[in-house]
């Protein structure tokens, strides 16, 4: 009994901090989002003047800037899942085929560029169907079921139906549209369709439109977020390092308690 006492108490105390830190981490990403969200629509400067941009989501922008749907400034792709009953397609396989099997890779927002895939499709299987190999540098938006992930391809691969893919052009840097996909994260929860199987269709997708400032200031606003994101990334690792000697903690005085190597009686 009076083992057990002290036990609930210092696990207790354990469970109390291990809370507080997670609730610290959920606010730094909330910074961290609040932080891309207000930099790619607002801009570096604050004394800029501002006008409206006729989208919800994004609001004011400064004056100088355009507010485009993306597929103006960036070819839209989607992908294809080339036939299964076709052996030929899925053997010497060389192109990597992003899937969400993959999306794993990109929940963890540090993660941009994505170039590992768990299956490759053949030459073959995508001459012989709707997918397409798509170059190095394209963004790709999950669309279906794990909805509204982004990441950059780190090389030539293909995806399957459940993403959207976007080619940028002159006017946009593929690293500022992944930001601002990232932006608009309540967005595209807003057109999530479906309750079970949640997809935001082709449509909603084609409908999509960007802040869209001046490509050299589109690179400043890239070396500000990476600056920032950075400081809030690496405090995230640092609290979830303790998070997980807290665990440790927790599992190892429960051990040691209840098989006699240390005495809590004169504690409880």
């Amino acid at each position: 009994t009076a083992i057990a006492a002290a036990l609930d108490r210092e696990t207790a105390r354990i469970d109390a901090l291990i809370a507080k830190k997670t609730r610290f981490i959920e606010l730094l990403k909330e910074k961290r989002q609040a932080l891309i969200t207000h930099t790619v629509t607002k801009g570096l400067d604050p004394t800029v003047r501002m006008k409206g941009s006729g989208v919800a989501w994004i609001g004011e922008v400064p004056l100088h800037w355009d507010s485009v749907p993306i597929r103006r400034v960036a070819k839209l792709e989607s992908g294809h899942t080339p036939s299964r009953s076709e052996p030929s397609y899925w053997v010497n396989c060389t192109i990597p085929w992003f899937t969400l099997a993959d999306i794993w890779q990109v929940r963890k927002e540090e993660v941009v560029f994505v170039s590992e895939t768990s299956e490759k499709v053949s030459e073959l299987g995508v001459a012989n169907s709707s997918a397409r190999k798509l170059p190095a540098g394209t963004v790709i938006l999950s669309r279906t079921a794990s909805v509204g992930f982004p990441a950059i391809m780190g090389c030539e691969m293909a995806t399957s139906q459940d993403f959207a893919a976007w080619v940028c052009g002159d006017r946009l840097s593929n690293e500022f549209l992944y930001l601002c996909l990232v932006a608009m994260r309540d967005e595209l929860g807003r057109l999530t369709m479906g309750s079970t199987h949640k997809t935001i269709y082709m449509p909603d997708i084609e409908q999509l439109r960007c802040p869209l400032p001046p490509i050299l200031e589109q690179k400043r606003i890239l070396e500000f977020v990476s600056r920032q994101t950075k400081r809030f990334d690496e405090l995230m690792v640092n609290v979830e390092h303790s998070i997980t000697l807290l665990k440790e903690r927790r599992s190892a005085l429960i051990t040691a308690a209840v098989t006699g190597q240390i005495d809590l009686r004169e504690a409880a």
